[in-house]
């Protein structure tokens, strides 16, 4: 969906909970994605690699009307940079301001439309972030909202039966044998093009998310032994 069919001339998207962030820009009509290089640059190289786009596309934060950021759940670092950064430019530019839970905009991006898929993501420490969706023709329906789960409980519920969203490491964590799944899609990681395309569609019908980061768990606080 393009700014000028959406009523935005400049859009803004930000993901941040994964080892690939994105972001995208939706400007007169012409959508631009940049992935960073790597997680731990979130903090250090989001702006700068926002500030190149726009100056690339001729445009400016000042002309901002939506700001999109992905809410998890995911890296709690990443997820935190990102909130901030996408409130910090919503309020200066007085742009409206959307949170879409990043696993959704996972299910919009892979799932074939009417399909339904069980996304998953490591969450370490012998745990799981997993989620279900069924994908529609405008967005997703959520079969299963987010939620923390292991390998055990996951195998419980017996063998999926739905298209599995995952990466390598989600599928050590979860126990799933690939050969074993009617149909795996990895990597499948969420990207900003479709945080962007989401809230677009949202924004539309005045449904702006929160843009609360979808920890789903307390932090784990550990001290080092001296």
């Amino acid at each position: 969906m393009s700014a000028a069919a959406s009523g935005a001339e400049l859009a803004l998207a930000l993901e941040t909970s994964t080892r690939t962030p994105s972001l995208a820009v939706d400007f007169r009509g012409q959508r631009t994605v940049r992935f960073l290089d790597s997680a731990r640059a979130h903090a250090a190289d989001l702006l700068p690699a926002l500030e190149r786009l726009l100056r690339e596309l001729g445009a400016s934060p000042a002309q901002l009307t939506l700001v999109a950021v992905g809410t998890g759940p995911g890296s709690y670092t990443g997820l935190r940079v990102g909130a901030a950064t996408a409130l910090g430019l919503a309020r200066a530019s007085g742009a409206r301001l959307c949170g879409v839970p990043s696993f959704e905009a996972a299910a919009f991006e892979h799932l074939a439309i009417g399909a339904e898929g069980l996304v998953l993501q490591d969450a370490r420490a012998g745990e799981l972030y997993c989620a279900r969706y069924r994908r529609t023709a405008t967005g997703v329906d959520v079969v299963l909202a987010p939620k923390v789960t292991t390998a055990r409980e996951l195998a419980a519920d017996g063998r999926p039966t739905v298209t599995v969203l995952a990466d390598e490491a989600a599928l050590v964590a979860a126990q799933l044998d690939p050969a074993t799944l009617p149909h795996l899609v990895r990597p499948a990681t969420p990207s900003a093009a479709a945080v962007l395309e989401l809230a677009q569609a949202r924004a539309r019908r005045s449904e702006l998310g929160s843009v609360e980061p979808l920890y789903l768990r307390p932090f784990a606080l550990r001290s080092q032994r001296r």
